[in-house]
């Protein structure tokens, strides 16, 4: 008998074959406040890592 983990790799095989290669962006299509930042052009893509360091500019009052 063939165990459910082995199914499930070979599912997962077959449909990994047939993937898009681009990332789809189901956030900010969906979300009202970045689709609206998005039309005005104030989101910017950055280059990704393990991490995205960005300086904050605050008062202490």
């Amino acid at each position: 008998m063939a165990s459910p983990n082995t199914t499930y790799t070979e599912i997962v095989t077959t449909t990994l074959l047939h993937r898009n290669k681009e990332l789809a962006d189901n956030v900010s299509n969906s979300n009202a406040l970045l689709s609206r930042l998005r039309s005005k052009g104030k989101i910017r893509a950055v280059p990704g890592g393990r991490a995205i360091v960005e300086e904050l500019e605050y008062a202490s009052s």
